[in-house]
């Protein structure tokens, strides 16, 4: 009964920390909603819960679940074995009941939904002007939405357009009541998610509040949820427009040095690309394993020191070589000069690695290499989403030249020797996902990507006979470049101890798998909620 569980969140003692912070979520409801100033607090809370950190690694809140959907998927390969996101890649912790990552991912989505259910109950009657109110409930209902939308994704059935959508949903919470329920239809959450969205989208429309910085929700992160929503959906024509509305009226702007090879890169709010995101603080962030960045930057404290992630090797084949994110992955990483690589010292170096996320200087010099310095900011939402759910909108709509237009807009800036493309059709549509694909890259969206989409995961053929198999023989192992690899297969389980295992390269899109399983906590203590098949 995770909403009922949660309910305490705001229920508790108003806290001195919270005082001085403003980022807690542990708030007395009656100090909280005296009036909108006090009452922006528990808007702050919500976005606290997003990377609130537990004691033991990985757990870091939504940053989790962004890590989680991009090691489901095949896009972000798995190098070498480790204590970390092991059964992820595996498919093996989303069916766990008993996996406290799984369990406080559902928990934190719910803690979402009690809070922001409290101040869309309270706001109304609070001291303060009416524009203040709408940026504050608008943002609630909007962080409402957000929460069940990612809940209906993973702990149910998709979403298949243009049918009834009966298939068991999740719990829908309106209220924070203990009433145990059972599980809504897919139908009826996102019915809720668009009613709570456009509700939203209205108040913010009504506010002449303006947000201090990029973790508070303003009108155009509300249309970038209702773009999502409504692609999942396969309301084609309505996402483009929606997406669209972001791209023209959100004041955000493609960075053509958005790539550059430099401290900051693709992890500062102060990008004109980003809609919304963390700021980093390494103040509150305080446990060095538990925050995004520690499993997939170039920083001493990550996994990425001894487990490069690494780009899928067919992916990589399909970016220009005139298009400058091709920079962010190294093909040949191994025998590349050091001084052009932004490596922590003795870090294991793999062909194909990324070094999409530089956290410290990329020249070896900084002292926080030492592990002092090991988060960022993080990018929830940006302009090149938008751009790509225009685009795919436009082309499954059937408007090519609109769809060619959108996706030219990212294409070009990041490869200038792009043309407009005159493809149609499922042409269009293909060569738009691996934009979308290439640009997104390990930024939590690939498993969601394949699940609305009703595709398998694949990650590539294995090495044919008589060409490396991969693992620690054949230089793998000792920092050169491999040889002998087979040009037609994937580097999935090429490196080293081949952790992930062969049985795990394949999962039908119809597969149960797809489902998170809930908690076993949650099923226990409302035993209305239905279990999703084992």
């Amino acid at each position: 009964m995770a909403a009922a569980a949660a309910a305490l969140t705001i229920a508790t003692s108003c806290s001195e920390d919270f005082l001085e912070t403003q980022s807690t979520s542990a708030v007395d409801s009656g100090q909280i909603f005296q009036n909108t100033e006090t009452a922006m607090m528990a808007v702050n809370g919500i976005h606290r819960l997003l990377y609130k950190q537990e004691s033991t690694a990985p757990r870091m809140g939504f940053g989790t679940v962004m890590l989680w959907m991009d090691f489901l998927g095949e896009d972000l390969v798995y190098t070498k074995d480790n204590a970390q996101w092991k059964p992820d890649t595996q498919w093996t912790r989303h069916r766990n009941v008993d996996a406290t990552v799984n369990k406080l991912s559902f928990k934190m989505f719910y803690e979402i939904i009690t809070n922001a259910n409290q101040i869309i109950d309270n706001i109304d009657d609070v001291e303060g002007s009416q524009s203040d109110k709408n940026f504050i409930k608008g943002q609630a209902l909007a962080y409402r939405a957000f929460a069940h939308h990612y809940l209906v994704q993973l702990w149910a059935e998709r979403y298949y357009p243009g049918k009834n959508n009966s298939q068991l949903g999740v719990i829908i919470r309106l209220d924070n009541s203990t009433e145990l329920k059972k599980r809504n239809t897919v139908e009826e959450v996102y019915e809720a998610i668009n009613a709570d969205l456009d509700e939203a989208i209205k108040l913010l429309e009504a506010t002449s509040a303006t947000r201090a910085d990029k973790s508070h929700i303003d009108v155009n992160v509300a249309r970038g949820f209702k773009a999502r929503v409504l692609l999942t959906q396969g309301r084609w024509a309505e996402a483009a427009e929606m997406a669209k509305k972001v791209v023209e009226t959100s004041g955000a702007s493609l960075d053509s040095h958005y790539y550059d090879f430099k401290q900051g890169r693709c992890c500062t709010a102060s990008s004109s690309e980003w809609l919304w995101g963390k700021l980093g603080d390494q103040n509150i962030e305080t446990v060095k394993l538990c925050n995004f960045y520690s499993y997939i930057s170039n920083s001493n404290v990550s996994y990425n020191y001894n487990t490069p992630r690494a780009i899928y090797n067919l992916l990589y084949e399909k970016i220009s070589d005139t298009d400058v994110r091709k920079s962010v992955w190294l093909p040949d990483a191994p025998t590349m000069d050091k001084t052009k690589l932004a490596l922590a010292p003795n870090s294991n170096i793999y062909k194909w690695m990324s070094q999409k996320y530089i956290v410290d200087y990329p020249d070896n010099k900084s002292a926080s290499y030492n592990g002092a310095l090991y988060t960022a900011d993080l990018p929830y939402m940006r302009l090149p989403e938008m751009i790509c759910i225009e685009a795919e909108g436009y082309a499954r709509a059937g408007n090519d030249a609109a769809a060619r237009d959108a996706i030219y807009l990212l294409a070009k800036n990041r490869d200038p020797q792009y043309q407009k493309s005159t493809k149609s059709g499922q042409d269009l549509i293909d060569e738009i996902l691996v934009q979308k694909r290439v640009e997104l890259w390990g930024e939590g969206f690939r498993f969601l990507e394949l699940k609305r989409l009703n595709m398998p995961l694949d990650r590539g053929p294995a090495p044919r006979p008589g060409y490396n198999q991969g693992g620690a023989a054949n230089n793998w192992k000792n920092g050169k470049n491999p040889t002998n690899l087979d040009p037609l297969a994937s580097n999935f389980n090429m490196y080293e101890t081949q952790p992930i295992g062969e049985e795990n390269r394949y999962r039908p899109a119809d597969s149960k798998e797809w489902q998170f399983v809930f908690p076993i906590s949650e099923i226990d203590n409302n035993p209305l909620c239905e279990q999703n098949p084992i």
